[in-house]
């Protein structure tokens, strides 16, 4: 999913044990991953970090 030039991503956990990773990637490569037992968590966060920018978002960069 990508809003406001923001790239939001669910990463599988690459061993048993890891955990999922919400990943938020801003188009200066910042990057912010907040850990999730379950995908679904992680893609909710996702989706309700993504309104929250889209929601702050001066209307000239809303897409």
């Amino acid at each position: 999913m990508k809003m406001s030039g923001i790239t939001f991503v669910v990463y599988n956990p690459p061993q048993l044990g890891l955990p999922y990773l919400a990943v938020m990637i801003a188009p200066n490569g910042e990057v912010v991953a907040v850990p999730f037992e379950t995908p679904a968590e992680a893609e909710n966060h996702n989706i309700e970090s993504a309104a929250k920018t889209t929601r702050y978002a001066p209307a000239s960069r809303r897409e």
